[in-house]
């Protein structure tokens, strides 16, 4: 399910189009930063923040109120935030591990040479497969 889907395709970085990964300039780790510091603010309803890490052209296609709706709309699907569970980057694509109340699963955040996020998808719905239901709590 795209959750921030629609960028051009000249700002997809070359490992998403499919051909040799582009040159990045920021450091797996600062990817990795970035992408939890994105999740963090948007679940976290500091949406400000949350749209300073998105590529200018991404800002243009969701300011601030399309922002809010999107989660907002989002969030009836899968549940409320619980939280970061874990993240990994693979050149210029960092997966985040997260937990909402119907489903775990991973959001994908794409990134640009610069550390900018030019997409988020979250590839499960709650009744699909790939994605992991929450456990049951144990009774004592």
């Amino acid at each position: 399910m795209a959750f921030l889907w629609g960028v051009s395709s000249s700002l997809w970085p070359a490992i998403a189009r499919g051909e040799s990964p582009a040159v990045i300039s920021v450091s797996e780790q600062t990817q990795i930063q970035t992408a939890e510091q994105f999740v963090d603010a948007l679940f976290g309803n500091n949406f400000d923040l949350a749209w300073s890490y998105l590529h200018p052209q991404l800002q243009k296609e969701f300011p601030l109120k399309r922002l809010e709706k999107r989660k907002a709309r989002f969030l009836k699907r899968v549940g409320a935030y619980k939280e970061r569970l874990g993240s990994k980057s693979n050149g210029n694509i960092v997966s985040v591990k997260v937990a909402f109340a119907k489903v775990t699963d991973t959001l994908i955040v794409i990134m640009d040479s610069n550390g900018k996020i030019t997409g988020v998808d979250f590839p499960a719905t709650p009744d699909d497969l790939s994605a992991q239901p929450l456990p049951s709590p144990s009774r004592p």
